[in-house]
C-alpha cells in the first residue's frame, strides 16, 4: 500500500504523452486551499481526482507537509489500513516525532489505535495534510467505523482529504451541518472547453474549432476519455478523422470502461446496462420492460449514486442516461453477447413508448427493429398530434425514414 499501490496506467493519473505538466486547475486549487478541516472529493473513475490532489500538493507546496494514503483493491483489512496510515503519517516531519510505531498484532484494536493518534497528533505545531486516496476500496466496515470517529475527533491541525469514486460510508453530515465539509463533485472535476484545448496544445495537438467542440462533447469533460484520445490523437496523421469516429467502442476508451466499470458491476446490474443501451434515456418502469424483472429503478439510483456513468435527467431522479461513451461501450458489449437480442429490445421498447404516450420514441424503436409496418400505424396514429404541436419537422423526418426503406 502507500504511493506503490497508485496505479501507473490510469489515463486520468498521468501526464500527457509528450511528458507534458498537468493543466494547472486554479478553481479547483482554490477550493483545496480555502476548505475546512474534511474535503470530499467524489466522482467516476478517470475524472482525475488523484491527479487533482497531486498537482495541488506540488502547487501549494505541501509535499513534506502530507501523507497519502492509497488503498488497495478490495481492501478488507482494518488493522493492515489503519497501520499503513500511522506508517505515512510519521513519513511527515511534523508528525513523526509524535506518532508511536505500530506493528501487526492478533490483538489488534481500531477504536483505541484512533483514540492514541487523535491524542498523538492534538501536539502538531503545524499543519499536516492526510490524503486518503480510492476510499470506495476500503470494505472493511470497521475500519470505517474508526475513520469516521477520527473525522470527528479530528485535531486542529489534521486536514483529511478523502477521494472516492462514491460517497463513502461515513457519517458526513455532522461535518456537512456544521460548515466543516468541502465536497469537490464530478461537476467541479469535469475539463472545460478551454481546459480541454489547453489540454491538446501541451501534447502538440491542434484542432479546428468545429472538431474540438466535438471531442468536448464526446467526452463531456472526462479526464479520463480526453487524455486516451489524446493518446491515440498523437499518433494518428488524421485527427479531424479520429475525433469524428471517436467513441467508447475506440479500443483504449473500452478497455478503460469495461475494467473499471462494467466488469465491477454483478451480473444482474451489468444486464440491465446492456439490454438499456439501446435508449437515449431510461426510467425504472422501460428498464424492467427490457430486463423483464423489477427493481430497476432502485438500481439506476445506485448506479447515479456511485457515479457509475449514470447521470439523472431531471429533479425526481425518475429518468436517466448514460455518458456519451459508456453508452457506446455497452452497445458494442450487447452487440457482441446477446445480437439475437437487439431486435427484440427495441419492439420492447417501442410498445412501452406507445403504452405511454411518447409516439415518436415509439415509432423510432419500431423504425430500429425493422418493423416497418408497426412504424407506418404508429405514425399515422400520431401525425395529427405532432403536426397541431408544431412537429412538422419530425413528422416529415420520420415519414421520409418508412418512405426510404419502403422503397427499398
Amino acid at each position: 500500500m502507500g504511493d506503490s499501490a497508485v496505479s501507473t496506467t490510469d489515463p486520468a493519473t498521468t501526464a500527457t504523452p509528450s511528458g507534458a505538466s498537468v493543466v494547472a486547475r486554479p478553481a479547483l486549487f482554490a477550493m483545496l486551499t480555502e476548505a475546512g478541516g474534511v474535503t470530499l472529493v467524489t466522482a467516476p473513475a478517470g475524472s482525475g481526482k488523484t491527479v487533482l490532489l497531486r498537482s495541488w500538493i506540488e502547487h501549494a507546496g505541501l509535499a513534506d507537509h502530507a501523507a497519502w494514503v492509497s488503498i488497495e483493491r478490495g481492501e478488507r483489512d482494518a488493522q493492515r489500513f489503519w497501520i499503513t496510515l500511522v506508517e505515512n503519517l510519521r513519513a511527515v516531519p511534523e508528525a513523526e516525532p509524535l506518532i508511536d510505531k505500530r506493528s501487526p498484532t492478533p490483538e489488534f484494536e481500531g477504536a483505541g489505535l484512533v483514540n492514541d493518534l487523535v491524542a498523538e497528533l492534538a501536539s502538531l505545531k503545524a499543519p499536516v495534510v492526510l490524503v486518503i486516496d480510492d476510499l470506495h476500496e476500503l470494505h472493511s466496515p470497521q475500519a470505517l467505523e474508526q475513520l469516521e470517529m477520527l473525522l470527528r475527533r479530528r485535531p486542529a491541525l489534521l486536514r483529511v482529504i478523502l477521494s472516492s469514486r462514491h460517497d463513502p460510508q461515513l457519517g458526513l453530515y455532522r461535518l456537512r451541518l456544521a460548515g466543516e465539509l468541502t465536497e469537490i463533485r464530478a461537476s467541479d472535476l469535469r475539463f472545460t472547453l478551454d481546459e480541454t484545448r489547453e489540454l491538446l496544445a501541451r501534447s502538440g495537438i491542434s484542432l479546428s474549432v468545429e472538431t474540438l467542440g466535438d471531442l468536448y462533447a464526446r467526452t463531456e469533460g472526462w479526464a479520463a476519455g480526453l487524455r486516451l484520445a489524446i493518446l491515440s490523437l498523437t499518433r494518428n496523421p488524421e485527427p479531424e478523422r479520429f475525433v469524428a469516429q471517436f467513441a467508447g467502442s475506440e479500443r483504449t476508451v473500452a478497455e478503460y470502461l469495461l475494467g473499471e466499470v462494467l466488469e465491477r458491476q454483478p451480473e444482474h446490474v451489468r444486464r440491465l446496462l446492456l439490454r438499456t443501451s439501446i435508449l437515449e434515456q431510461v426510467n425504472g418502469s422501460l428498464a424492467d420492460t427490457l430486463v423483464g424483472s423489477a427493481g430497476s429503478e432502485r438500481i439506476l439510483l445506485d448506479l447515479e449514486a456511485a457515479n457509475a456513468f449514470v447521470v439523472s435527467l431531471d429533479s425526481d431522479h425518475s429518468w436517466f442516461r448514460y455518458h456519451h461513451l459508456f453508452a457506446d461501450l455497452l452497445r458494442l458489449e450487447l452487440r457482441r453477447s446477446e445480437p439475437d437480442l437487439v431486435v427484440n429490445l427495441h419492439r420492447l421498447a417501442s410498445s412501452w413508448y406507445a403504452e405511454h404516450g411518447y409516439a415518436v420514441d415509439s415509432v423510432r424503436h419500431a423504425q430500429a427493429a425493422g418493423d416497418w409496418s408497426s412504424a407506418a400505424e404508429l405514425l399515422v396514429d400520431c401525425s395529427l398530434t405532432l403536426a397541431l404541436n408544431g412537429q412538422e419537422a419530425t413528422l416529415f423526418s420520420l415519414i421520409a425514414s418508412i418512405h426510404c426503406c419502403c422503397a427499398c
